[in-house]
């Protein structure tokens, strides 16, 4: 398949679903399964890392069952479906192809763990395959991309989540609270501060992705580069 950028990728994906958008909104009003009181959702886990886990971890304690990965790495994916098979008593299937999961009847909602610069692509095709969405942050790159994920979401009536619990926290209200009640005074300025661990970031020499690795997949709608070990360890944070 030809590379796309990312603006192509979603634009294409949207317009192609354009021609069929008044078929499908008919068929999934009478075939979309309905969910009961007491039927579990059931979630597929798009993107195994640590993130991913965490908060799927708290989706079956909640009540959720997980049918399905997806991870490119072999061993990410096969650790993760250990996991949650003892949480919950069944090992979900596994995929290395988001299409194959999103095609799944078995599936309501994906939960969204993959490197940043899939979280827009892959929330609009989830949508598109009338999968409900949990996606963490940063949801996009830009306004652009979230205003494709927001017409996507509203055309295929999906829910779309995003994964900013601590803009809700009590602390927070309360420092706005506080704000806004003059006890400041007037702001002129303000800097925020980010303390995360870790050092300056050395992309360091490209290497080879390990065996049976798929690295333009991971890479997907980004731009086009060598495989690199930091970039594919938690550096992606840092390119898209």
């Amino acid at each position: 398949m030809k590379r796309m950028n990312r603006r192509r990728f979603l634009g294409k994906s949207l317009r192609g679903a354009a021609g069929m958008s008044m078929g499908v909104t008919a068929f999934a009003a009478t075939s979309r399964r309905v969910l009961g009181a007491n039927e579990r959702v059931h979630i597929a886990l798009l993107g195994c890392g640590g993130r991913g886990r965490i908060v799927t971890r708290g989706l079956i304690e909640c009540g959720a069952r997980v049918t399905y990965l997806c991870d490119l790495h072999e061993g990410r994916l096969g650790s993760t479906a250990e996991e949650m098979g003892k949480l919950q008593g069944r090992e979900p299937k596994k995929a290395k192809n988001i299409r194959q999961v999103l095609d799944s009847k078995d599936v309501d909602a994906v939960m969204i763990g993959m490197p940043d610069h899939w979280h827009g692509p892959a929330s609009v095709l989830a949508c598109q395959a009338e999968k409900d969405v949990y996606v963490e942050k940063p949801h996009a790159h830009n306004i652009w991309e979230s205003r494709k994920m927001l017409e996507a979401a509203r055309k295929y009536k999906r829910i779309l989540q995003v994964g900013t619990q601590n803009r809700s926290a009590p602390y927070n209200f309360a420092a706005l609270e506080y704000v806004k009640s003059g006890k400041l005074g007037e702001i002129r300025l303000v800097k925020v501060y980010n303390l995360k661990p870790g050092g300056p970031f050395n992309l360091g020499d490209a290497g080879s992705p390990p065996a049976g690795f798929d690295w333009d997949a991971w890479l997907g709608p980004a731009p086009q580069r060598p495989y690199h070990q930091r970039i594919f360890r938690g550096g992606w944070h840092k390119f898209w």
